[in-house]
Order: structure tokens, then sequence, then C-alpha cells
């Protein structure tokens, strides 16, 4: 015995040219929006995980710039340091967000940008899937 089934759907094509042009679109901007989001947790997180002294280190961490595409990859910043913050104790710009996130000869590294950027990456698959879910069903 055998069983032959055949499914026809009619009339698909103006939904299958929306699907090939809404995927890219939908992707693109969950994926943007996406980073974004995951950048500003970095930055609200190394804020919380930097020592602080006097504040001004703390201040100049950013995200830069907003998330954005390069080719066929996408690519948000986080920064710390200069950012025209000075340091009220030596009235120098900040410029040492290196050394305390690494640390020197003379000191301990205390991390806190790594760590918030690794907690920030974890989030980014949820976003993603939140975004392109919330995009695909409108």
């Amino acid at each position: 015995m055998s069983l032959d089934l055949r499914v026809v759907w009619e009339g698909l094509d103006g939904f299958r040219e929306w699907l090939m042009t809404r995927i890219p679109e939908a992707f693109r901007e969950s994926a943007l929006e996406s980073l974004n989001e995951a950048a500003d947790l970095g930055v609200d997180r190394a804020k919380q995980l930097v020592p602080v002294a006097t504040g001004s280190l703390q201040r100049t961490i950013r995200k830069e710039p907003d998330a954005q595409v390069e080719a066929d990859s996408f690519s948000v910043g986080i920064s710390a340091g200069d950012g025209g913050i000075i340091n009220p104790r030596t009235g120098r710009e900040v410029d040492y967000a290196g050394h305390i996130e690494y640390g020197t000869s003379k000191m301990t590294p205390k991390p806190y940008l790594r760590p918030a950027l690794f907690e920030a990456a974890q989030t980014i698959p949820a976003l993603f899937l939140e975004k392109v879910k919330g995009r695909m069903t409108h």
C-alpha cells in the first residue's frame, strides 16, 4: 500500500515576496536594537563594577557609537577613559582606565569592563529573538 499526499498552496507569491523583503529587514533592525540594548546594559554594569574613588572614571564609561552595520557584520563599542572628564585629584583628563582594568607592575587588576561586556553579550541572543519575533508577528 502506498499513500501519496500532495499539498498545493496557491496565491502565496505575495506572501513569499513579503517574507523575502521582511526577514532581512527584521534581522537587521533586530540586530541593531539588540546590540544597542546590550551595550547599554554593559555600560550600566561597568559603572557598577568599576572601583570608585572620585567617580571620574565611572563617568567616562559610555557606549560609542550606536550599533552600526559594517560590511556584513554589526558592531557597537563601550569605552572608558578620556571623554573630557577631569579627575579632581590630579587635575588631568582620566587616562587610567586600562591601568585599572588590567593592572600595572605596582597595582593588581580590577576588571570592570571585560566582566560587564561578557555579561552584556550573554543577553544578545534573547534580546535578538524577542525583537525578531515582535517584528515578524506585526
